[in-house]
């Protein structure tokens, strides 16, 4: 990583919305984000635009625990790599409510 003063954590499989946040901010002031979207520049060659996407790969790879990694093994374009991963881990909005009102409903029978 360029700026060494900037920590990723290792995604573990906990928390992927806060850890999709942190690595799209780094990769954007990176130049990297170009394969985020999965559409092809119409201005750039294509064997650069595959260059940066394997970079980009490459680094969101990096920012992965082992057992993480080991589901994704397979996945050749970033596109495809974070879609996985959000398949994979990404809570829908129902089951994040559902989370925060059983929290609720504990926190309250404990006081």
């Amino acid at each position: 990583m360029k700026n060494p003063k900037v920590r990723i954590e290792k995604f573990d499989g906990t928390d992927f919305g806060f850890w999709k946040m942190h690595i799209e901010d780094y990769l954007y002031q990176n130049n990297l984000h170009e394969p985020l979207s999965g559409e092809k520049a119409k201005t750039m060659k294509q064997e650069i635009q595959d260059l940066k996407d394997r970079k980009t790969l490459g680094l969101i790879r990096l920012t992965l625990v082992r057992n993480v990694t080991f589901n994704i093994v397979k996945e050749t374009m970033t596109v495809g790599l974070l879609e996985a991963l959000a398949n994979m881990y990404e809570k829908s909005l129902a089951i994040n409510k559902l989370d925060s009102m059983s929290y609720k409903i504990v926190f309250k029978e404990s006081s």
